[in-house]
C-alpha cells in the first residue's frame, strides 16, 4: 500500500503515519509512507491500494497535491492504476472547513483512473446517544477520514489520529481481499495483469477434447513479446500466439499467406486500441496499400508481399511506458511452417468499411479484411481451413480439429479457449458465440504441442542476462559504429542509420525463431533473410549481403545483438 501526502505543518503527516500504522496491523501489508514531494510515480504504481491525503485549502485540496495529481496524465492514459483500491484522508481547521469537497475530489480522481474507492465504513460519532468527542469517526464522514485542530499548530486529536488507523487497516484490508491474488500474479506476466482470464476451477472438457487458453498462454512470465509460439497444427499448417505492447519491430515476408486476428484481453483499454497495418512491395520496400483494423479483424497478410503491423515515423523513438504501466494486447495467426502459394487476388472489407482497407499501387497486393461477424470460411491455406461459426450446436469436424472461441457467454466457454477435437469427437456447443474453426479434409489434427505446456526455452539469454557488446562491430564487409541512439552501419557499398533499440528487437526475434523467419527487414533498410542454407545480412540500397553460414549463424546474431543493443535495455518487458 502506498499513502501519499501533502503536509506543510506536519498534521496531515502525523495522520498519513496512523493511516500507514493501520494499514501494518493487517498481516503481509507492506506499506510506502511518500510525501507528495518524494512520491515518484514508479513507487506509487507498485502497490495494491493507494491512500491520498492532503490539507484542505479554500474547499479544495492543497496545491502542491493538486500538482502531484495532474502529474499522473500520462498513468490515466493507460489506466495504470484501474483497479487498485483508493482511499483518502483530509485535514483543515475549521470543524467543516468544507472538508467533503475535497474527499469528492479525491474520489473523482480515482474514479478518472477506475480504481476502486473504499470509505470509512465507520458510523458518525453522534449516532449513538452516549457518543463523546473522544470517539472515532468524530466528524461524521463516510466517504473518507477527516480529522480537525485548532490553526496555529494545534496537535490532531488522538480520536482523528485513530479515525485514521481505523482507515488504514480497512483499506489494507480491501486489498487484501480484493486486490490481485499473490500467487497468480507471480504466475502472470505483469503486462497482462489486467486481462480477463477463466475460472481456475471450471470443469475439465470432456473425452476428445483437450483444453488450453490462449491468454493463460501468453501471460507466462517467461514468454517474449513478438515471439510467434505454435499452439495448433494440422500438417504444416498451423496456429501461431503472440503478446506485444509494442509494435512489430521489422517488415516480414511470410512464407505464406497469413491470416491474423488480434483478439478481446478483457482489458477495455488494450481491446479498443486502433491498429494499422502497411504492406509493401518486396523488390523496393515502397509502400503498397495499408489496413486500419481492430480488436476482432481478420487480416490478411498476402504471401510474398512485406507486411508490418504499427509501422512507426521517424525518429522511431521507443514508447517510454511509465513502470509498472505496460499493457499487451494478443493475436493469433493462422499460417504455414512451409511456402505456400497463397490466395489470387482479392480486395475485400466488410460492409461500411472499404476504406480500412486502401491499396497504393497496381497491381495492388491481394487484401483482405473480415470483421468475423458472419459465418462461413475465413481463409485456406494447403489442405487446410478456417471457418467461422456462429452459435453452433456442437463442433465435430470428421477428422478432427482445433477451435479459438472468440466470444462466450456462459461458464462451459471462454473468449480465447483453444480446443484440441480428436477425430470423431464433439465439442458441445453451449456457450460459444462465435468461434474459429481449424480443421481438414484429409489430415487429422498433430497433438497437443509442448507449448501448451512450457514456455519454449530461448535460443540465448537475453541481454539483461548476459555480457554486453560493445561498438564498433566489424565482420568481414559489415561494421556498425555508435550513432548514439542509432547504429551507423555499413555494408555492400551502402550505409544506413539504423535505431539500436528496433534493430536489437529484430535480432532476438532472428534468433528466437530459429532462423526461420524468412525476410525481415527494420528501419534504415536492414534486413536479415535466412532462406535457404545461410543467414544474409544486409541493406536495402546495398550491393551484396553478408552471407553466414548456418551454422555459425546463432553465434553472429547473438554478437551483434549484444553490440548494438542501447543501455538500459530489456528483452523482459514489465
Amino acid at each position: 500500500m502506498a499513502v501519499v501526502y501533502h503536509s506543510v505543518g506536519g498534521r496531515t503527516r502525523a495522520l498519513a503515519e496512523h493511516v500507514a500504522a493501520g494499514a501494518r496491523a493487517i498481516a503481509g501489508a507492506e506499506v510506502d509512507l511518500l510525501a507528495v514531494e518524494d512520491a515518484h510515480l514508479h513507487l506509487v504504481s507498485r502497490a495494491d491500494a493507494i491512500v491520498f491525503g492532503c490539507p484542505t485549502y479554500m474547499g479544495s485540496a492543497s496545491a502542491a497535491f493538486k500538482a502531484f495529481m495532474d502529474g499522473t496524465s500520462a498513468i490515466w492514459a493507460v489506466q495504470g492504476w484501474r483497479d487498485k483500491i483508493a482511499g483518502a484522508f483530509t485535514h483543515s481547521a475549521a470543524p467543516s472547513g468544507d472538508k467533503l469537497g475535497t474527499l469528492v475530489q479525491l474520489a473523482v480522481f480515482a474514479a478518472q483512473h477506475g480504481m476502486i474507492w473504499v470509505g470509512l465504513g465507520l458510523p458518525p460519532a453522534y449516532a449513538s446517544s452516549d457518543a463523546a468527542p473522544t470517539d472515532t469517526n468524530r466528524l461524521g464522514s463516510h466517504l473518507g477520514a477527516m480529522a480537525q485542530s485548532r490553526p496555529g499548530g494545534g496537535a490532531v486529536p488522538e480520536s482523528d489520529l485513530r479515525t485514521a488507523e481505523v482507515l488504514g487497516r480497512r483499506i489494507a484490508e480491501a486489498a487484501r481481499r480484493w486486490g490481485p491474488n499473490a500467487a497468480l500474479r507471480s504466475e502472470r506476466h505483469p503486462a497482462a495483469q489486467a486481462w480477463a482470464f477463466p475460472p481456475a476451477d471450471r470443469p475439465a472438457p470432456p473425452p476428445g477434447i483437450a483444453r488450453a487458453n490462449l491468454r493463460e498462454l501468453v501471460a507466462r512470465p517467461a514468454r517474449f513479446e513478438h515471439h510467434l509460439v505454435v499452439c495448433a497444427s494440422i500438417g504444416p499448417a498451423q496456429l501461431e500466439v503472440t503478446a506485444a505492447s509494442e509494435p512489430l519491430y521489422f517488415a516480414h515476408i511470410n512464407l505464406s499467406d497469413e491470416v491474423v486476428v488480434a483478439l478481446p484481453t478483457g482489458d477495455d483499454l488494450v481491446d479498443r486500441f486502433p491498429l494499422r497495418t502497411f504492406l509493401a512491395r518486396p523488390n523496393d520496400g515502397v509502400d503498397a496499400g495499408r489496413y486500419n483494423h481492430k480488436n476482432g479483424d481478420a487480416v490478411l497478410h498476402p504471401e510474398g508481399w512485406l507486411h508490418w503491423p504499427g509501422r512507426l515515423r521517424p525518429p522511431y523513438a521507443p514508447f517510454d511506458f511509465p513502470p509498472g504501466m505496460r499493457r499487451t494486447g494478443l493475436s493469433v495467426v493462422y499460417c504455414a511452417s512451409a511456402p505456400t502459394k497463397g490466395r489470387p487476388h482479392v480486395t475485400e472489407a466488410p460492409p461500411g468499411r472499404a476504406e480500412d482497407v486502401k491499396a497504393y499501387v497496381e497491381p495492388s497486393p491481394p487484401m483482405s479484411l473480415s470483421d468475423l461477424r458472419t459465418a462461413g470460411r475465413v481463409a485456406t491455406i494447403g489442405s487446410t481451413r478456417l471457418d467461422l461459426v456462429v452459435r453452433p450446436d456442437a463442433i465435430a469436424p470428421p477428422r478432427g480439429g482445433f477451435v479459438v472461441v472468440l466470444e462466450a457467454d456462459a461458464a462451459s466457454a471462454f473468449a480465447c479457449d483453444l480446443l484440441r477435437i480428436a477425430p470423431g469427437a464433439r465439442l458441445d456447443g453451449a456457450g460459444i458465440v462465435r468461434a474459429l474453426v481449424l480443421s481438414s479434409d484429409d489430415v487429422e489434427p498433430d497433438p497437443v504441442p509442448p507449448s501448451w505446456h512450457e514456455v519454449p526455452p530461448p535460443p540465448f539469454p537475453p541481454f539483461e542476462e548476459g555480457a554486453p557488446g560493445a561498438l564498433p562491430f566489424v565482420r568481414d564487409g559489415l561494421r556498425v559504429e555508435d550513432g548514439g541512439d542509432v547504429a551507423r552501419v555499413t555494408i555492400g557499398g551502402a550505409a544506413a542509420e539504423v535505431p539500436r533499440y528496433w534493430l536489437a528487437r529484430m535480432l532476438y526475434r532472428v534468433a528466437l525463431h530459429g532462423l526461420r523467419l524468412g525476410w525481415v527487414e527494420t528501419y534504415g533498410g536492414l534486413y536479415t533473410d535466412d532462406r535457404g542454407d545461410a543467414l544474409r545480412i544486409g541493406l536495402r540500397a546495398g550491393a551484396a549481403p553478408l552471407v553466414v553460414p548456418r551454422a555459425e549463424a546463432l553465434r553472429f546474431v547473438e554478437e551483434l545483438y549484444r553490440a548494438v543493443a542501447p543501455a538500459g535495455y530489456v528483452e523482459r518487458l514489465r
